[in-house]
């Protein structure tokens, strides 16, 4: 049977000997004074051993006796101490042995035969893992045991007679492929066989007389050349598999990487880990905000009254205080969420995907799989305290480039959890951080431009706002936020009569682009913010149709049927007046259109001007910037703006609007004095926020041009300083040179080829 027999008698307490051992108890080691001992409780098993692999010559089986102890002499002191014994004797008497019969020339036994079931039993012996070998040579060839006196002396043995009896299995398998049909264990239990008395007299007398100075004889050396080939063979197999297996780690992580970066993952870990990168590379980046007001002058400019009107609550005469309150598990919750991202984000020709139909919200933030989370929070603003108000996270680059800190944009909804609850009549706050603006008045200053050429534009402010987190944060102020007016229902009422004026947010680079008749190919890309009929719905695929399908001549005439020429001509003057390239100009996001009902036509609202006045690196150059093209002013083909650009009566119309902007609303003399004014209220709210940001702002409202490179970094705290009164001063004589015909402007970014 190939089973583990029972131990019957009692065994020999060195059946189990290792290298160990020997080094503990010296006496039984080669040179010992008890060593012959040890000789004595191998020397049946050797003997054995070298009498089934060489029968047909006693003589040479009795020298590989002499030899595998001799050899054993030599190399004890350098084998590992984990070795057994018996084992290591074992594979010692097989080497020797094939050496004698090479050296004999003796031909190979018939596998059949008792010396070929011999031969076999041996080479798969040798083929055995380490583990399995040692046991089965313990406890079925020796037939040894450990001392099981302790627990873990007993758990040892029950693994070790496990390990045999996977061992025996092994063996007899490997046996049978090899067509030798005895059973193992009995092949196992006839190795160790009895050795006569004069061979055990001639192995004691010859061990007597070894030294370790003695010179070796050759087999010896070829037992022991065969041991350094096991080693070298050991080593090159390591080394082998270890090879495999990282140019398999290699492989499988790289196949993961790249199917991570191809499916979006690893944009928004990068983004994520660059971020916070920065707060260890910059430190002074973490440091936390300082409370403000923080003296009784700075409380008085604070405007401690609330505001009663939404004219009083977005001025530009002051700096309000606010507070948003967070229990412990209202904190947690308003972690984004993450769904799976848009893969190949980045699409031909340069442009980036900005929807992903698995998130709620279009944007850069969904398509790298963030889900931004409303939470319950209490809001306390100027003096009034709203207990239960709707609060999360907003923006898209703003939040992945703000990650290093607790500086994040808020929105803020009043009315979402307690109906009715208004400020100031406004429903919906806009907590913008102004990360990416040094100077805080991106914003502010565009959206008062855009107001002053005649576009609806939202109101701004400034906020003061600190946090309340249970364990977390006790008051803890976040620092200087621009408040935007939301462009919603309020927005609507405002500036057109009533709140149900359809208002979109489009995000796509193919504006108006013919999708068909059906309103749900087109819902996703124009994300209705507001009501609207199927009447007015149907109103945005007529305009698609005629935009994709028209002929020049058929477009030209009927343009003004749906485009209010002269808004959107001062809707395109302020973004090509601002070199504004993080939205309509380059990849079709920040910007909201509103069918006007009164008129039946398409008006453009501006939105998320931060990235405005020739800052966003991402695109040219900051002096190619503000020398860019006022004919050609996208960065990528935009059909529609090409078509309407194209039509001449829109051309003059277009005109004007610069003409009359560079002589009154977009002159040095207009903006400056509006900086310095803005500048001088918000200054002592930025310097209480952080030293340095209070730098970089110093420097960016300065008329004492930077010294050196104006390009680097696109954005973030690394970027070159961008002056916003040096790109005023350089942009207003580009667009006078270009009005004059003396120059054609700069055609900015990569245009995809038709």
């Amino acid at each position: 049977m190939d089973t583990v027999p029972p131990i019957e008698s009692a065994p020999d307490p060195l059946g189990a000997t290792t290298i160990k051992d020997l080094w503990r108890n010296r006496a039984i080691a080669p040179g010992g004074d008890d060593f012959e001992r040890l000789v004595r409780t191998f020397l049946p098993l050797v003997r054995g051993s070298a009498s089934l692999l060489l029968p047909e010559d006693p003589a040479s089986a009795a020298e590989i006796v002499v030899t595998v102890f001799r050899s054993f002499a030599f190399s004890w002191r350098r084998l590992p101490q984990r070795t057994l014994v018996a084992a290591w004797l074992l594979r010692t008497t097989w080497f020797a042995a094939l050496h004698e019969r090479k050296r004999l020339r003796l031909p190979a036994p018939e596998k059949t035969s008792a010396a070929g079931v011999s031969q076999t039993l041996f080479k798969e012996l040798n083929r055995l893992h380490r583990t399995l070998l040692d046991a089965v040579t313990v406890r079925v060839v020796v037939r040894g045991t450990v001392q099981a006196e302790t627990r873990a002396a007993r758990a040892k043995e029950a693994r070790q007679l496990k390990h045999a009896h996977r061992g025996v299995a092994r063996l007899a398998k490997r046996l049978r492929k090899s067509r030798v049909v005895p059973d193992a264990g009995a092949l196992l239990e006839g190795i160790v066989s009895p050795a006569p008395p004069e061979t055990e007299g001639l192995v004691l007398s010859q061990l007597r007389e070894w030294s370790p100075k003695e010179k070796k004889t050759d087999l010896v050396r070829a037992v022991l050349s065969a041991w350094q080939w096991v080693g070298v063979k050991r080593i090159l197999r390591r080394f082998l598999v270890s090879v495999a297996v990282t140019l398999c780690l290699l492989v499988v992580t790289g196949v993961t990487v790249v199917w991570l970066a191809q499916n979006g993952y690893l944009t928004a870990w990068f983004m994520g880990h660059s971020s916070r990168q920065l707060a260890k590379d910059m430190p002074e980046l973490a440091q936390p905000a300082r409370p403000w007001p923080n003296s009784t002058a700075l409380e008085a400019a604070g405007a401690r009254n609330p505001p009663r009107t939404a004219s009083e609550l977005y001025g530009l005469t002051n700096v309000w205080s606010a507070k948003l309150s967070f229990t412990e598990k209202e904190w947690k919750g308003i972690s984004p969420s993450r769904v799976p991202p848009v893969p190949n984000m980045w699409q031909e020709g340069g442009t980036i995907v900005l929807r992903n139909p698995k998130a709620r919200r279009n944007g850069l933030a969904g398509v790298v799989g963030i889900e931004f989370n409303w939470v319950h929070s209490k809001l306390e603003f100027a003096g009034l305290t709203f207990p239960d108000v709707a609060t999360r996270y907003r923006g898209n680059g703003t939040y992945l480039n703000s990650l290093f800190g607790p500086k994040q944009s808020f929105k803020v909804d009043l009315n979402k959890y307690t109906k009715g609850q208004s400020l100031a009549g406004i429903h919906t706050l806009n907590y913008v951080n102004a990360i990416p603006d040094n100077t805080y008045m991106h914003d502010a200053l565009a959206q008062q431009l855009f107001r002053d050429l005649g576009v609806p534009s939202p109101r701004t402010a400034f906020a003061y706002l600190s946090m309340d987190v249970p364990g977390k944060f006790t008051n803890q102020p976040l620092g200087l936020y621009v408040l935007v007016e939301n462009v919603d229902a309020d927005f609507a009422s405002d500036r057109f009569g009533s709140k149900t004026v359809p208002i979109f947010k489009p995000v796509t680079p193919e504006l108006f682009k013919d999708l068909g008749d059906d309103w749900k190919a087109y819902a996703d890309i124009y994300d209705l913010k507001t009501k609207a009929t199927p009447a007015q719905l149907q109103r945005v695929i007529q305009f698609a149709r005629l935009v994709t399908t028209a002929d020049d001549a058929e477009f030209a005439r009927r343009l003004d049927e749906f485009l209010d020429l002269d808004e959107f001509a001062a809707f395109l003057a302020g973004h090509v007046l601002t070199s504004s390239y993080d939205g309509f100009l380059a990849n079709g996001q920040n910007f909201f259109i509103y069918l006007d009902p009164r008129s039946n036509k398409f008006g453009f609202i501006a939105w998320d001007q931060d990235h405005g006045w020739g800052e966003f690196g991402y695109v040219a150059t900051a002096d190619r910037r503000e020398r860019a093209s006022i004919w050609q002013p996208c960065s990528y083909d935009n059909r529609f703006v090409e078509r309407v650009l194209k039509v001449e009566s829109f051309r003059a119309v277009y005109r004007r609007q610069l003409e009359s902007a560079v002589a009154n609303q977009f002159t040095v003399e207009r903006l400056f004095p509006q900086i310095d004014q803005l500048a001088s209220i918000i200054r002592p709210a930025i310097a209480a926020e952080s030293d340095f940001r209070l730098r970089r702002f110093d420097q960016s409202v300065s008329t004492n041009w930077l010294s050196g490179p104006r390009d680097g970094q696109p954005e973030g705290p690394r970027a070159p300083v961008h002056q916003l009164k040096r790109f005023i001063t350089n942009r207003v004589k580009s667009l006078h040179d270009q009005l004059d015909g003396k120059v054609e402007g700069e055609i900015l970014g990569r245009r995809r080829r038709q």
